[in-house]
């Protein structure tokens, strides 16, 4: 055991001295991708044996260290949602007015006022309604308005945008090297055809990180259960819907005896309709694929894909699993506080919950969407369309303009990085009482095995939505499901595929 110990120590020194890459398809420029492999070790490694290790060796980007762009304004444009001020699902990546002592807020601040320094140049933002964004971008592009130089819609209504000819190709935005561990490398393949792409996650944001989907689960009442070391089962590979359907059953009790479960019950899992996309992500199956010649096709309905969308709505259709979006009156925050108040044993999260719960007393732990079987290659997360945007740039940005943006853009998120990436990840691993180490371990899994699906970016023929309400549902008739949604799917992929075909 000796030795695994061993290997588990360098795990977690390069999950806590590195920053986290982004990138998840790219060897090269993601060479962490081994550590979802090593075997589990038997017990927790101590703080002094990570510090020991070495830092990464931190990579410049291909572009001018410093230069003078007479002041000019580099000007973010970003969703926001009104409902969501007092969570961190408002931006927090991209502007700081202040230092105020919060690590993330001035990380960010003390990035931008790098920036401006070695470029001078002034970083300038402005949050819009999400429901506002597409009149403001069709407005600009029709009327040649260089005003945004950056946009980020909420990726929902960012559907039909992507769809207009609103935005750049990324690739020929000059000094943006989407290649560099700063760009995340499995966005870049997932979202890109015809060598065209509109928009990009990376270092540069956290938000889409937030908006990555997982699980947690009660240490104390996983404890209290007899459950064999959970952190060590994913480890292992063996982390799957089985396994969770085994535990979650074996942990919800009526306990008040009435024959109803109810909150003040005890509940295997807790989640909502996200449930069904997650799970089935989780699978390692996709929507929409690439063919040889990098066009996508609509491929949901092999059998295995069919199989295990079966299973997701089965599970969901539990008396041991809580769907708050089948409860009136409800919202994301009635199904947290039950797992916050000691409710359930598992709970779907978007990790931006990670940030909401540590201040609470349920002492919990962080692990990846199960595999559908132990064979899958990895472990798979959901990026959640509904809480984030990906980075594009409008049109009518170009000439000199919009290289120096690029170069900007870069230096950005490079910056991004080595500092506001490792924050990020040393802030969600911090608890009410101690540090969440074994939690590292399972970031660096789902955030390097991310799922971008263009079916959840531009929701062809509504099928992204129609395929999440399954489960509440208790759809178990799919093909024939399928076959009524698939002409219209293919018929929108179709007209997206010859409008992206040009040079």
């Amino acid at each position: 055991m000796k030795k695994q110990n061993r290997l588990a120590a360098l795990v977690l020194a390069l999950l806590l001295a590195l920053p986290f890459a982004s990138c998840a398809s790219n060897e090269e420029t993601n060479p962490d991708d081994a550590q979802t492999t090593v075997t589990a070790s038997e017990g927790t490694v101590a703080e002094e044996e990570v510090s020991e290790e070495p830092a990464e060796e931190r990579l410049k980007p291909n572009i001018p260290e410093t230069a003078d762009f007479g002041g000019d304004e580099i000007y973010f444009l970003h969703w926001y949602h009104p409902s969501w001020d007092a969570t961190v699902r408002t931006n927090r990546d991209l502007y700081a007015e202040s230092l105020t002592g919060e690590a993330i807020n001035d990380v960010v601040y003390n990035r931008n006022m790098k920036i401006e320094t070695d470029y001078n140049v002034k970083i300038a933002f402005e949050n819009l309604d999400l429901g506002q964004i597409d009149g403001a971008i069709s407005k600009a592009v029709a009327s040649g308005d260089d005003t945004y130089d950056v946009v980020y819609p909420r990726l929902y209504e960012a559907a039909s945008m992507y769809q207009k000819d609103y935005f750049l190709n990324l690739f020929d935005v000059p000094n943006l090297d989407l290649t560099q561990p700063w760009w995340d490398g499995n966005c870049v393949e997932s979202l890109s055809m015809n060598n065209r792409l509109l928009a990009v996650a990376g270092s540069l944001n956290i938000n889409d990180k937030d908006a990555t989907a997982a699980l947690a689960f009660n240490k104390g009442y996983a404890e209290s259960l007899g459950l064999a070391n959970i952190y060590d089962i994913v480890l292992e590979g063996e982390w799957t819907y089985d396994q969770l359907i085994s535990m979650a059953e074996g942990a919800a009790v009526d306990t008040n005896g009435n024959g109803v479960m109810e909150d003040e019950d005890m509940w295997g899992l807790l989640g909502g309709h996200d449930v069904m996309s997650a799970f089935w992500f989780g699978s390692g199956e996709l929507m929409v694929t690439k063919d040889a010649d990098d066009i996508f096709q609509f491929t949901f309905g092999s059998e295995r894909s069919v199989t295990a969308a079966e299973r997701v709505v089965s599970l969901m259709n539990q008396n041991w699993f809580l769907n708050h979006h089948m409860i009136a009156n409800t919202d994301d925050t009635y199904y947290t506080q039950l797992f916050e108040t000691g409710h359930g044993l598992f709970f779907w999260m978007r990790l931006d919950e990670v940030t909401n719960m540590r201040a609470g007393d349920t002492d919990f732990g962080i692990i990846p969407t199960p595999k559908y079987e132990a064979s899958q290659d990895n472990y798979y997360s959901m990026v959640s369309q509904h809480t984030t945007g990906l980075m594009s740039i409008p049109l009518v940005i170009t000439g000199e303009k919009l290289s120096n943006l690029g170069i900007i853009l870069e230096a950005m998120a490079a910056e991004s990085h080595y500092e506001l990436i490792p924050t990020y990840i040393e802030e969600s691993l911090k608890t009410k009482y101690s540090r969440d180490a074994e939690s590292g371990a399972m970031l660096d899994i789902i955030i390097n095995n991310r799922v971008f699906d263009p079916m959840l970016i531009y929701n062809f023929g509504g099928f992204a939505d129609t395929f999440q309400n399954w489960g509440g549902a208790n759809n178990t008739q799919i093909a024939s499901t399928l076959a009524k949604s698939q002409k219209a799917v293919q018929k929108l992929l179709d007209r997206f595929i010859e409008a992206n075909m040009g040079e």
